[in-house]
């Protein structure tokens, strides 16, 4: 998303359409962790995925910072909620209606 964002402003453009998946060659489906509350790693809410479904988004890259922090965290949202996990931890955008 940062090269999205940094390639919109060089160049101009400003509708992207993005996908992330994950190849998973393990042996073992694919567990996403997630912290307990003494922040150590917890898969007791994991789902065991044998295939990850690509998320697919269309962003707007030039939109305010504030709309283009939560656009992040959604996508990350969508991402690890296919295994189990509810909440993204690493990315913590202020409120939807704070100002910058």
């Amino acid at each position: 998303m940062a090269l999205i964002r940094t390639t919109a402003e060089a160049i101009g453009n400003d509708e992207y359409d993005l996908r992330v998946g994950i190849a998973w060659t393990g042996g073992n489906p694919l567990v996403i962790l997630t912290k307990d509350t003494q922040g150590y790693t917890y898969d007791g809410v994991s789902t065991p995925l044998h295939h990850y479904t690509p998320v697919e988004t269309t962003v707007n890259a030039i939109e305010p910072a504030l709309d283009y922090f939560w656009h992040v965290y959604d996508l990350a949202q969508d991402c690890v909620n296919q295994g189990g996990i509810s909440n993204v931890l690493m990315i913590c955008p202020p409120d939807r209606n704070d100002q910058e």
